[in-house]
This record gives C-alpha cells, structure tokens and sequence, in this order.
C-alpha cells in the first residue's frame, strides 16, 4: 500500500514548478540525488543515498522522473514512492554509475544542458567525471539548487508537519532538562532526548540530540561525551522534532545551581538578542536582517566576536548528515523574508575563554502577520 504524506497532485505540483525553473536556466534534464529533494519530489524515504541513486528529472511537461537505485531498496520505493520509472540495478554485479548512466542515456538531451549538482556530498567527483565523460557532447551546468529553492516556500500541510515536530521537539527538551542534575552524564541525557523524541512520534532527525556541559558548553556543535554533571556546570542542549522529514530544531541552555553572575549577564543579553533577531524576520524584510538586529545587542556588550554562527537558516526537509536549506541570515544572502518560509534563530555564544557557552535556538515561520515562532518553551536559563 503506497504511504505518501501528501496527496499524489502535491508531487504533481511540485514537478511542475521544478520543471519551469529548470526552462529558465536553460536545462533539459538533470539528475537530482541529494535524499532531501529526491524524497520532496518522489516521496522516496531511505538511506540508500548512501550509494550512488538519481532521480533523472527532464524539463518536459508530461514526462515522468525516472529513479534509478539499488535492488535493496525496491521494497521501500514500491512502499513510499509514486513514481512508475524505476531502475534498480544489483550491486553485486553492477557498477551503480554505470547503471545511472544507462538510464540517463534514455534522457540525455542531444546538443541540449544536463543539469548535475556540483554542491552536493551525493555527488562524488568520480561520478561527476564518468557522466561527463559518458556524454561529451552534451552541455553540462549546475542543478544544485533548483530543487532546494522550490522547497523554501511550505505550503500549508508542510508548515502543519513543522509544527507538530515543533512540540515533540518541546516535550523532548522539557524531558533532557528535568533530568539534568548532578552526577547525570551527557550521553545519559542526550539518550533521554532520543527517547523523549519517539516516544512523541518523531522520526529520526538529520542530527542526534547534542548535549555539552561545564567547560565543554563552549563546544557548539560537538556531540554529547561521557563527561558527568556537578554543581554550576552550565549544559547546552540541542535537538529536532521530526514529521514525516520536516524537521524543528530546537536549543536551550540549563545550570545546575545559582548561575554565576557572568552567566546570567550573557544569557540575558542573548535573549534580546535572539528576539531582536526573531522580530527582524518580517515578511518583506532582506534576510540578513535579524543578524544586524542581534548584532546591535551583542555588539556594545563585547560579545558580537563570541557568536559562532550564522545567526539562522532555512530548514524543511531533511536526512543525515545536516539540515539547511538554502536560505541563510548572512550578508550577501539575496533572499528576503515571505510568508511560508520556515527558518532557525539561534544567537548561540561561545565563551571558551571564560569557561562556557549559551546556546539559544528555535524554529520560526514567516507569516502575513510577522515572525511566529514554534516552539512553547520560554527563552530563560532553565536553572536546576
């Protein structure tokens, strides 16, 4: 019984508009393997990415995409794909490259452009090469992003999706933060938060639960180790809810006993300036925007050299090994704030010096109204 999370017309939908905006750059057809954008447009849901796949897309209307995959992964395309053109080949006995060039040949345009990613981890070079050798007289240009920008605007159901992740992402942190107290190790709570995230119905996120305290708080994206909780020790969380592939990120930061008057201070000020940052996100406004707005908080505070990333990006669908999308808050971002978009603020700071980091993040949606956020948490240090 095929499982798709939306009506067969949405995928139709979807097509369609990839198709025109591969008519505009002049592209006849391209091969799609990135696994978030191959199951936006197919439905496809597996890890098989890891092995060279495509999704051969051409830019006429009427034609269907043709997927071409290992044999393995038969059951799970007949399960959760609503494409008919499929190529599976053995990998015992079958080079996966050679099969994707077979089937490309069925499509490849005769003096037209192919379409191949070229800022994609799922496209090797070797692969890249022996395609482009495959085809010499064919026009070759990059697809990268055709795909991802269709997908920064959700529709209605997507952002329902989104928000359910929202809440499971808040019933998991709430979980991860009663539970800290001394002598708790970080991989105890971060397994807390995986547990947390399915008993609340979401789905395995690009990202395990990532958990730091004490002096390793100040190691934003590094994954939870065996370090034990003690008295004063500050513990950023971070974590996502996930519905059928539409993720919620979600962080926050919690001290075991009366925070220090330092830590207080920083928090404090990061809290304005991430709702600074979440008000800058109107609809209209140029994505780089709510950067300048926390900017002008940490700034004179002497702590604007201490924020270790961009202060937010675009977020949907997703698979491992991350969760952007396109769109990111930084200088030089041409993209400009629309009702539909669905991103993360999250001004998190660094303090290695001073022996801590805060991390504070959540997702927001861009409505007609203004900046909405997902999540129910409040924005304070949670203190145990």
């Amino acid at each position: 019984m095929l499982n798709l999370p939306f009506p067969l017309v949405t995928y139709r939908e979807r097509l369609s508009d990839v198709q025109t905006r591969m008519r505009a750059t002049g592209i006849d057809v391209m091969v799609v393997t990135m696994p978030d954008s191959v199951h936006w447009l197919s439905g496809v849901d597996s890890v098989g990415y890891l092995w060279p796949q495509g999704l051969i897309v051409s830019a006429q209307d009427g034609v269907e995409p043709v997927y071409v995959t290992r044999t393995t992964e038969q059951p799970g395309v007949d399960a959760c794909s609503w494409l008919s053109e499929r190529r599976f080949y053995d990998i015992s006995v079958t080079d996966p490259v050679d099969a994707l060039i077979a089937a490309l040949r069925e499509y490849a345009p005769q003096g037209g452009k192919l379409g191949l990613e070229t800022d994609a981890f799922t496209m090797l070079p070797s692969t890249y090469r022996r395609i482009t050798e495959a085809f010499p007289g064919v026009e070759t240009a990059d697809c990268s992003y055709i795909v991802p920008e269709a997908r920064l605007i959700k529709t209605e159901p997507e952002l329902a999706y989104q928000r359910q992740a929202a809440a499971i992402a808040d019933y998991a942190m709430q979980q991860v933060l009663d539970a800290v107290r001394p002598g708790i190790s970080e991989l105890e709570l971060a397994g807390i938060g995986a547990r947390a995230l399915g008993e609340a119905g979401g789905e395995h996120a690009a990202i395990p639960p990532m958990v730091v305290s004490g002096e390793r708080s100040a190691l934003v994206h590094c994954m939870a180790g065996r370090r034990t909780l003690g008295k004063g020790d500050v513990v950023c969380i971070e974590l996502a809810g996930v519905v059928h592939r539409y993720h919620a990120v979600l962080m926050r930061t919690a001290v075991i006993g009366e925070p220090a008057p330092r830590i207080r201070e920083v928090a404090e000020l990061q809290k304005e300036a991430h709702l600074a940052a979440v008000a800058a996100s109107a609809p209209g406004t140029p994505v780089p925007e709510p950067e300048a707005a926390a900017r002008a908080v940490l700034e004179p505070a002497g702590l604007h050299g201490n924020r270790c990333h961009r202060i937010g990006y675009s977020l949907g669908v997703a698979y491992p090994p991350g969760w952007l999308e396109p769109m990111t808050m930084v200088d030089g971002d041409e993209h400009v704030f629309a009702p539909g978009m669905s991103y993360t603020v999250e001004p998190n700071l660094h303090l290695p010096a001073e022996g801590f980091g805060l991390k504070l993040g959540e997702t927001v949606e861009c409505t007609a109204g203004g900046p909405k956020t997902m999540t129910a948490l409040g924005h304070d240090l949670f203190v145990v």
